[in-house]
């Protein structure tokens, strides 16, 4: 059972492929104990696969059990009972509440926020109470540009946000991949290099493509509460609408990578109803649907869904590789498969970023931001007021 330490070193290794432009084939690997789960089609065919993977990702194999540092040292720590109990010298046995420590390890407990997002592994940015946006991490690059003054929307990998003033404003704006953004003013956007699209108040759809790009698709019409992330290499971009409706168009191409996305039969009306996003990959899209399952959706597979065996049974607000978050507020890791998940960390919470490995969440109780794990940059350093 995963045991938070001050170390918090998990000997697990969890390989997730993010590499937009990798085949969407389903990879099965299975842990070292010989557990599989089983995935479910939308039409309620099985299909092997490991625990928390899906269309377009590869899961490399859990080759350890459960022990942690702090086993092997010795201390231990209680996510399940929100105290960490460490031996003195003297053999005196001490517990204190990881959440009334101000921070201390384990856990680091940071500002308020209201939102978060990440751009990549190496960084992690919040939304403030205050509608500011901050990031921490690897983010003294030039690159990185955070926004001045107040946000409206931020998109979910944090690509895009929309200022005060309707404003659009790429975070991280390289100079070898420019974009003329049209002016808005908007509320929300979504997309990145080389596409994008913003909608206005008025819900009218605004997009634009990189210079060398074709746009070979317009976007249905709005209104949209959210707007996908969609990367470079991705072969398509969605929307969410208010009413749960999932609906996908056609990415842009240039010379010869548009015959990557070609072949099957194109539907990017998806079935059923959605409440978020959770991330994409080359013919793929992942997200919530409201019964609380994950769901990976493929406009260029007839429009098929694929529901993450882990996450079948129902119940999460937010569900990423081995990890979930229940509709109850527990953030849970499951080690072995399902059915066995055990807390990440104690309290309960309303979003997270990150996997067992690190990540931060935003807790129920006081809106704080609560962060675990090891970052070589810092992007589990929550700033502090």
């Amino acid at each position: 059972m995963l045991r938070p330490s001050h170390s918090l070193t998990i000997a697990l290794a969890l390989v997730a492929c993010t590499d937009p432009a990798a085949s969407d084939t389903k990879t099965t690997s299975e842990s070292s104990s010989g557990s599989s789960a089983t995935g479910t089609s939308s039409e309620g065919s099985s299909t092997p696969t490991d625990v928390g993977t899906g269309p377009g990702s590869t899961t490399g194999d859990i080759t350890s059990g459960s022990t942690s540092q702090a086993e092997t040292s010795g201390s231990t720590s209680q996510a399940e009972t929100s105290e960490t109990t460490s031996t003195t010298s003297t053999g005196e046995v001490t517990t204190e509440d990881p959440t009334e420590t101000g921070g201390e390890d384990p856990f680091k407990v940071g500002i308020a926020l209201k939102q978060l997002c990440r751009n990549d592994a190496t960084s992690m940015c919040g939304v403030t109470p205050d509608d500011e946006l901050v990031c921490w991490g690897l983010v003294d690059s030039p690159f990185f540009k955070v926004p001045p003054g107040k946000v409206k929307s931020v998109s979910p990998q944090c690509f895009y946000a929309v200022l005060e003033s309707g404003e659009l404003h790429r975070i991280r704006d390289f100079p070898s991949e420019p974009l003329d953004l049209p002016g808005g003013p908007f509320v929300l956007a979504g997309g990145e290099y080389p596409y994008g699209c913003a909608m206005a108040a008025n819900d009218e759809v605004t997009c634009w493509v990189a210079e060398g790009y074709t746009a070979i698709e317009t976007p249905p019409p709005g209104p949209y509460v959210a707007l996908e992330d969609a990367r470079e290499g991705n072969c398509q971009m969605c929307g969410l609408r208010g009413d749960g409706s999932l609906v996908c168009w056609r990415r842009p191409v240039k010379g010869d990578w548009g015959a990557s996305c070609g072949g099957g039969v194109w539907n990017g009306a998806a079935e059923g109803t959605y409440t978020k996003f959770i991330g994409s990959t080359f013919q793929s899209v992942r997200l919530m649907n409201d019964k609380g399952q994950l769901v990976w959706f493929e406009p260029g597979s007839e429009g098929s869904l694929y529901v993450a065996p882990l996450f079948a049974s129902g119940g999460f607000a937010e569900a990423d590789a081995l990890v979930g978050l229940r509709q109850s507020g527990e953030l849970l890791y499951f080690e072995n498969g399902m059915g066995d998940g055990v807390p990440i960390l104690p309290g309960a919470y309303t979003t997270f970023r990150g996997d067992h490995n690190g990540g931060c969440a935003i807790r129920q109780s006081d809106s704080r931001v609560v962060c675990w794990g090891e970052g070589e940059y810092g992007q589990f350093d929550p700033p502090k007021e």
